[in-house]
């Protein structure tokens, strides 16, 4: 999980200044691709574009109240026809990228703006409901629309739910495995009081501070036998107070440089430190970033844009490699780690059936404690997350398969040279972008 008040930054890129469209409207019909470029760049840093909110009802409260239609119609259809006029031949490896990067935001806000027409068209019979999406006028259109604008790729509810019950099977197998190795197959009740046991919880005054700090040296000696050695250092590791109810154990604050532990929890988890540590530090987040930062292969020339499926779905990718890093040492350590990937895998199923289908809330919570009856504790909170911010929790599970399934065609393609390392650093190299472009943008030699 990143820094909170970075998560709804998922399009920073793109804004317009009136003024400036309309010397840009009288530019050549033919641009070369560094100019369109150049003026994309500047002309959008004018247009209010907003953020994107996690919360259904502040996002379409937002778009619908808050976006001048005509100016930023006038904006994307016309760099739509710029593109098509393009000579991306003549482009650089570097600027075919942004110019996919700016088609892929062209045909999101185009998609956008028709949807908020629509919406608006319906007038006082347009209703924002506070039962859900699902409820909502044109419940599925948006649904829709903000699985592409969290997603960053081409997702049908149908195609996601099958992913999802296929990630939960897999999930629920390794869990079986693992309760089975720590002497408890077939015994669930006595497997659920032996992890509330206190040997599993730091005692009260303790934190996981030294045993983040612990594991993070164990990683960063063996990180490059598996990652793209780059000299990147370490995160801080810091402790801090956001309360019992925040919801997460740990975050990662990229402008700080820091791996932020919540030591106000109730109970602190030791479970949790090893796949919180993969996923927040090295080589998940922080690496992730600074890697962006410091050996990035194209220069910045289109603003800082925040892509959620791309970021979140690395730190879950990552999680995979505890073991070959030195951690998982003990079977309960990645039992954390699996159970986690159950709470996202299952998320995926709800999030279509809450949100596509019109699941109740109970019906969301009976088939959590049917399927997780091991994890009841997070019932009530992962299916209200999911009915007040749909898509969001889905960009884990999404972007981790994604990143998965390009490993493997990239295994498949090149055979006995295929290098992991190799495959890393072409995931990283561009820094965030769209799982729609990431196939063909990661393949081949760095430009």
């Amino acid at each position: 999980m990143l820094a909170p008040r970075r998560l709804p930054a998922l399009l920073l890129m793109l804004s317009v200044q009136a003024g400036v469209l309309g010397a840009t409207s009288q530019a050549a019909p033919s641009p070369t691709p560094g100019e369109l470029i150049a003026r994309f760049s500047a002309d959008y840093r004018g247009l209010a574009m907003g953020e994107l909110n996690l919360s259904y009802k502040a996002e379409i409260e937002s778009l619908v109240h808050g976006t001048d239609i005509a100016a930023q119609r006038k904006v994307f259809d016309a760099y739509a026809r710029q593109l098509r006029a393009v000579d991306a031949q003549a482009a650089t490896s570097c600027q075919q990228r942004d110019l996919k990067l700016i088609d892929f935001e062209v045909v999101l806000n185009q998609k956008k703006l028709d949807l908020i027409e629509q919406y608006k068209a319906l007038g006082d019979k347009a209703v924002l409901s506070n039962q859900g999406l699902y409820a909502t006028s044109l419940g599925s259109q948006w649904y829709a629309y903000l699985r592409m604008r969290w997603l960053t790729m081409a997702t049908t509810p149908e195609s996601l739910k099958s992913l999802g019950e296929a990630q939960l099977e897999s999930a629920l197998r390794r869990y079986r495995q693992l309760q089975a190795k720590m002497g408890y197959a077939g015994r669930d009740q006595q497997f659920a009081a032996h992890l509330a046991g206190a040997e599993f919880y730091y005692p009260a005054g303790q934190t996981p501070e030294a045993d983040y700090k612990t594991r993070q040296a164990i990683v960063f000696a063996r990180l490059d036998q598996l990652f793209p050695a780059k000299g990147i250092a370490p995160p801080v590791i810091k402790g801090v107070a956001r309360g019992a109810d925040f919801p997460a154990d740990a975050y990662y604050e990229p402008d700080e440089k820091t791996f932020y532990f919540n030591q106000t929890k109730p109970s602190l988890d030791r479970r949790n430190v090893d796949y919180l540590l993969l996923h927040e530090s090295m080589p998940g987040h922080h690496y992730q970033f600074r890697y962006a930062a410091e050996h990035s292969v194209c220069p910045a020339v289109l603003p800082e844009v925040f892509y959620s499926a791309y970021a979140e779905g690395w730190g879950a990718y990552v999680e995979e490699y505890g073991g070959r890093l030195g951690l998982y040492q003990q079977a309960s350590d990645e039992l954390g780690a699996v159970e986690w990937d159950l709470v996202r895998s299952i998320r995926v199923i709800l999030d279509v059936g809450i949100n596509q289908e019109g699941w109740s809330p109970q019906q969301a919570l009976d088939y959590w404690h049917a399927r997780l009856p091991m994890l009841p504790q997070l019932a009530e909170r992962e299916t209200m997350r999911v009915r007040n911010w749909p898509v969001q929790a889905i960009t884990y599970k999404l972007g981790q398969y994604e990143i998965r399934r390009l490993r493997d065609l990239a295994k498949a393609r090149e055979g006995e040279k295929f290098d992991l390392r190799a495959f890393h650093e072409r995931i990283l190299r561009h820094g965030a972008m769209p799982l729609a472009l990431l196939e063909t943008i990661t393949q081949g030699a760095p430009p």
